[in-house]
């Protein structure tokens, strides 16, 4: 089938070819311009701000990057600096438009875990140029500010909440001291046995939150509780029998008003335990916002060095004309095929003696074979000669 319409095939392979082909003159060139920069940790700083400050990684810092510089205030200050809003000032949807387009064209790449590439594609080779290099010139001048601000944000933050845990440790305080001065005159012989045996109930407390009853430590303070109760009641007893003027009465409400002030004394020493280590914490992170700010603010941190500029593309990366070429090979090769097959479909002569046994409802004694005209009058000529 090929074979007998190759010509055919031959011709619409070739038309699409040359249609693809001078199709690359007309389409519009593509430059992309890019730059490579190398990110330079500082590795002599780390060990020495280990604990202390927040430095965030590379890697970190360079998901960062990116999502500021494709930011929408960036492009904004882009277009303004390059002044590529000239045609859109009237029309803000058309300034959109312009800022979107800038966004999708912007291509900016992580190459390891120190490199970035950024690149811009468009139709004019120094407007490209002209866009990277203004990039390159974002990173290197360090005119990011998203680290900065975030920063600013946690120590105004931790800020806030220590002025207002400062309140609830100078409340709990006052709360604890007025409990003392209330009480420390009652019974005056268990006053340091009952604070002992408030302190050791705490400790109590809090080793069974991860030990279990029989750990050796829960043991022992248990003992050191019963011992000091026992000291307790001892103190009590020998006070009444020295003549302390305490009637039977109060001497039983007192005894019996132990353990409320116990309990009470614990839940005020709790507070001040919980609102003392809060704020602590907090004078903690807020040492390590200022510093990880600091660290931010300063030369100390990461640094960005050029490793390829941003030069003028001379040649248009797209359209790719072997590829467009390959395509219009493709596509002929296809049409071509699929107009020999139409071609064969729509031809109804007989080929052979197979197709005449199949097609006619007829016995077949015999064929004629072709006759070649040139032939012919080459045998006719051969016989008058003879």
């Amino acid at each position: 089938m090929l074979l007998r319409h190759k010509l055919v095939l031959s011709w619409i392979v070739a038309i699409c070819v040359g249609i693809a082909s001078v199709s690359t003159l007309f389409l519009t060139k593509i430059y992309r311009a890019e730059t490579a920069l190398l990110v330079q940790d500082e590795e002599i700083l780390k060990p020495l701000i280990a604990g202390l400050a927040i430095a965030p990684s590379v890697a970190a810092r360079l998901r960062s990057l990116r999502e500021e510089l494709i930011s929408w205030q960036r492009l904004t200050l882009l277009v303004e600096q390059l002044k590529l809003d000239k045609e859109y000032n009237k029309n803000p949807l058309e300034y959109e438009r312009l800022i979107k387009r800038l966004r999708d064209k912007i291509s900016i790449k992580m190459g390891g875990s120190q490199i970035i590439t950024v690149s811009f594609e468009g139709p004019d080779p120094k407007r490209a140029q002209d866009i990277v290099q203004t990039l390159s010139d974002i990173i290197l001048g360090g005119t990011l500010t998203s680290q900065k601000l975030e920063a600013s944000s946690a120590i105004r933050f931790i800020d806030e909440q220590l002025t207002a845990y400062r309140t609830k440790l100078e409340k709990s305080e006052e709360q604890l001291r007025e409990f003392r001065e209330v009480y420390s005159s009652t019974l005056p012989v268990a006053t340091q046995t009952n604070a002992q045996l408030v302190g050791l109930k705490l400790e109590l407390n809090n080793l069974l939150i991860e030990n279990t009853e029989e750990h050796p430590r829960v043991i022992q303070t248990r003992k050191q509780i019963e011992a000091l109760e026992n000291q307790r009641n001892d103190q009590m007893r020998k006070a009444k029998e020295a003549g302390i003027d305490i009637e039977p009465e109060e001497y039983a409400k007192l005894v019996s008003s132990i353990p409320r002030q116990e309990q009470q004394l614990a839940k005020l020493q709790r507070d001040y335990m919980v609102n003392a280590n809060i704020y602590e914490s907090l004078l903690q992170r807020l040492e390590t916002a200022k510093l990880s700010e600091t660290l931010e603010q300063s030369e100390k941190g990461p640094k960005f060095r050029i490793l390829e500029p941003a030069r003028l593309p001379l040649e248009p990366v797209k359209p790719r004309v072997p590829l467009v070429i390959l395509g219009g090979l493709v596509v002929g090769l296809i049409l071509g095929i699929s107009v020999v097959y139409l071609l064969d479909l729509s031809n109804t002569s007989i080929r052979n003696l197979d197709e005449a046994r199949i097609i006619l409802d007829f016995p077949i004694f015999g064929s004629i074979p072709p006759i070649n005209p040139e032939e012919l009058i080459i045998q006719e000529n051969l016989g008058r000669t003879a």
